[in-house]
């Protein structure tokens, strides 16, 4: 998978693999070798140490949610012809997006889809994964825990 796949914006990057990963199911990070500080987004270079030598590990699924909003101008992309879950039931429906921490110092920014802000409160436990969208590119998007 490109990285263009997971984003718009963004066609090359040392971190290419972080897209790969997410088509396989998996929200992946990095850890620095040496001073073991870890990164998300995933980082090619420690910015500490300056290292190089970096590593991947799986972040885990579940956290509490520490941010959140309401989008209610949804990016031009997402007007689509018909209604695209996960964002929303109908095109150009509100779509609330939120900061999830899965632990210390690792929070993951995804789309809570089939939800609106008012059924959202900071704390709630949820669990990220990644989703593919009907156009092949993929996006990470949370799910309420009971």
């Amino acid at each position: 998978m490109d990285f263009k796949d997971f984003s718009l914006m963004l066609n090359e990057t040392k971190v290419a693999a972080y897209a790969d990963f997410l088509a396989q199911g998996k929200i992946m990070a990095t850890r620095c070798k040496k001073c073991n500080r870890e990164y998300y987004p995933p980082q090619s270079d420690c910015s500490q140490c300056l290292s190089k030598e970096m590593d991947w590990f799986e972040c885990p699924a579940e956290g509490k949610l520490v941010a959140f909003t309401q989008v209610m101008v949804l990016p031009e992309h997402f007007a689509l012809p018909k209604p695209s879950i996960p964002f929303s039931k109908a095109v150009l429906t509100p779509s609330p997006v939120g900061i999830l921490e899965v632990k210390e110092g690792i929070r993951i920014m995804g789309w809570i889809p089939k939800v609106m802000a008012d059924d959202l409160k900071v704390g709630d436990r949820m669990k990220a994964s990644p989703h593919t969208l009907d156009d092949g590119r993929v996006t990470i998007i949370f799910k309420k825990l009971e």
